[in-house]
């Protein structure tokens, strides 16, 4: 069994942690409160408080760095994003984790790093981020890999769904939609936590992966019926004009499912509802 050490512990990050020490490994996770952090100790986590950017106890620092795998699953969050400090808070972190070679770190990306791209994408197509937050995390998975190569792996994921998290929720109700008939790329955080215990288990470090689940429908189609599922006023999507750019990105996760092991859960986002 491992020690393991989880830098984000919310909404992925807490099931993650109790699927991990269900397995026997030894967890530390932290989180930005004092309430969140009496929760989670409620729970049996060993959680201490750490705000990116911040400066780190030394006690702490000295805890995380000896841990034999470090997930940083720290969302950029939606308001007031400063790009700029949120990559310098990632690179002074792992400067101070990453000091024993035996110390390995998986940094949770996004697939948002593909930008625009159309048509398929795999986990070595090349990026084309265009949100501060794509061009954010190109550009800490680049700093990991170019200075602690053999350390660190990176898992992009596409549009999470899980547990009160469903992206129609957001759509519901909205008119004139733009991107309709562009593929819906989502994953669930079931078939999330699943890899990530397959990239720690079998040591998979030095490398790069992605999860999507397999079927990709358009947005019309798909958010349409969620919202009917769920119970929440449709939205209307605009006509595309571009047919030939219409679909969008289609995130091919066959490489990854495959290289782990996995079995999908969620293999079509028509289960996640």
């Amino acid at each position: 069994m491992m020690q393991i050490a989880i830098i984000g512990c919310g909404w992925l990050g807490q099931p993650l942690a109790l699927a991990l020490q269900q397995k026997g490994h030894s967890l530390l996770v932290t989180c930005r409160s004092s309430a969140r952090q009496q929760a989670l100790q409620a729970l049996g986590l060993d959680c201490h408080q750490l705000t990116l950017g911040n400066e780190i106890e030394q006690d702490l620092q000295d805890k995380l760095a000896a841990a034999d795998a470090i997930i940083v699953c720290i969302p950029p969050g939606r308001k007031n994003f400063d790009a700029k400090r949120y990559v310098a808070a990632h690179q002074q972190l792992y400067d101070k984790l990453l000091v024993r070679p035996s110390t390995h770190l998986l940094f949770i990306s996004t697939t948002a790093v593909y930008g625009d791209s159309y048509g398929k994408v795999t986990e070595h197509t090349e990026l084309s981020p265009n949100t501060a937050s794509g061009f954010a995390h190109q550009t800490i998975e680049q700093y990991l890999h170019s200075h602690f190569p053999k350390q660190t792996s990176v898992l992009r994921l596409a549009g999470l769904v899980g547990p009160d998290r469903h992206p129609a929720k957001h759509l519901a109700g909205r008119i004139d939609i733009p991107e309709g008939e562009q593929a819906v790329n989502l994953v669930h955080q079931a078939d999330v936590i699943s890899a990530i215990d397959a990239i720690i288990a079998g040591a998979h470090w030095g490398q790069l992966f992605h999860l999507s689940a397999f079927e990709h429908p358009s947005r019309h189609d798909y958010y349409s019926w969620a919202c009917q599922k769920l119970g929440l006023n449709p939205p209307s999507f605009l006509i595309e004009d571009n047919k030939q750019c219409a679909s969008g990105k289609i995130v091919d996760a066959t490489w990854t499912i495959k290289q782990l092991g996995l079995s999908l859960r969620y293999a079509s986002p028509y289960h996640m509802v």
